[in-house]
C-alpha cells in the first residue's frame, strides 16, 4: 500500500469520527464558554477544546509518528523523531457551532516533515460536519464521500465568499464581476472558510476571497490541495506564491483566492488600484 493511500485512509476515518462526535454534542450545554486563546490566536472556547482532544487522542492511536500543528495548542509531538506533519483544525465554524447554525468542518492534512510547506501535502481530508459529506484527496485525486471528483468545465454564476474588512474592495469586486464577467454578483460569508474554500474548488461557489491577513494556514491546507488537483487557481492576492509557506509552525496567509477567473479578476484589482 502506497503512503499516501494509508494516510488518505486514517485521514478521512479521524476527521469522520470527529465530525460524529461533533454532531452528537451539537445540543449539550455550556460548550460556548470561554476558556481562552488558542495558539492560532482565536477566542478558545469549551467545544474547540473538547474537539481538539479528541482529534488528538485518535491521532495518537494512529501508532504514526506525527508532529501535530492546531489552532488551539500549537505544535503537540506524538513522537521524539516525527515523520509526519498533521495539520488539523478540529472545529472550523465554533462560532456557528455554539450559535447553534449547522455549519462546520474538520479537517486534516499530512505531510511529510521533509517538505513542511503547505502545497506538499501527501494526503488530506475534511467534513462537512452536519451535511455529512467528506472532501479528501491523495496524491493523484479528490474524493466526495469515496467518489473520485474530475476536474470539469465551469461557468461564472456569480456567487462569491468574500472575507475582507474594506468596503470599498467589496465593491470593487462587484465592479469587475459584473462589468468583465458579465454577471451579477451576490455575497456570501458562511463562517467557516475550508468550506467555502472547498465550494469553490468544487464548483458550488465561484470564488473564495479573503484578504482580512488573519487566515492562518491550517483554516485552508486541504482546499488549496484540493484546488491544485481540480486545475483550480489558488493564489494570494498578490500573486506571490503559496509555496514557500511553512506547516510545521502556525503561518499566516495575508490574502487568499481560490475559484473561477481567478488570474482575471487579480489582473483588474491592480489594474484599477
Amino acid at each position: 500500500m502506497n503512503i499516501d493511500t494509508e494516510l488518505l485512509g486514517i485521514a478521512r476515518k479521524v476527521v469522520g469520527e470527529t465530525a460524529g462526535f461533533l454532531r452528537d454534542a451539537f445540543y449539550d450545554e455550556d460548550l460556548e464558554q470561554i476558556v481562552g486563546y488558542g495558539a492560532g490566536g482565536d477566542t478558545t472556547r469549551k467545544i474547540d477544546l473538547l474537539a481538539e482532544k479528541y482529534i488528538i487522542d485518535l491521532l495518537k492511536n494512529t501508532g504514526l509518528d506525527l508532529m501535530i500543528i492546531s489552532e488551539e495548542r500549537g505544535e503537540v509531538k506524538l513522537s521524539d523523531k516525527p515523520r509526519y506533519i498533521a495539520v488539523i483544525d478540529p472545529l472550523d465554524g465554533s462560532l456557528n457551532y455554539v450559535s447553534k447554525i449547522p455549519l462546520a468542518a474538520v479537517s486534516l492534512v499530512f505531510y511529510s516533515v521533509e517538505k513542511p510547506f503547505l502545497t506538499k501535502a501527501l494526503a488530506g481530508s475534511i467534513a462537512n460536519v452536519f451535511l455529512k459529506e467528506q472532501y479528501s484527496f491523495d496524491q493523484k485525486h479528490v474524493y466526495l464521500n469515496g467518489a473520485i471528483v474530475n476536474p470539469r468545465e465551469r461557468r461564472f454564476n456569480g456567487l462569491i465568499s468574500i472575507y475582507t474588512e474594506n468596503p470599498y474592495f467589496i465593491q470593487k469586486i462587484r465592479y469587475i464581476v459584473e462589468k468583465y464577467f458579465n454577471s451579477k454578483v451576490k455575497f456570501r460569508t458562511l463562517g467557516s472558510a475550508s468550506i467555502e474554500a472547498i465550494y469553490a474548488c468544487i464548483n458550488r461557489i465561484d470564488l473564495f476571497i479573503h484578504n482580512t491577513g488573519k487566515l492562518r494556514n491550517f483554516d485552508v491546507a486541504g482546499s488549496i490541495e484540493i484546488a491544485y488537483r481540480l486545475s483550480v487557481d489558488a493564489l494570494k492576492l498578490d500573486e506571490t506564491p503559496l509555496n514557500n509557506i511553512r506547516v510545521d509552525k502556525i503561518t499566516m496567509i495575508p490574502s487568499l483566492g481560490i475559484g473561477l477567473h481567478l488570474r482575471e479578476l487579480i489582473k483588474k484589482l491592480k489594474n484599477s488600484s
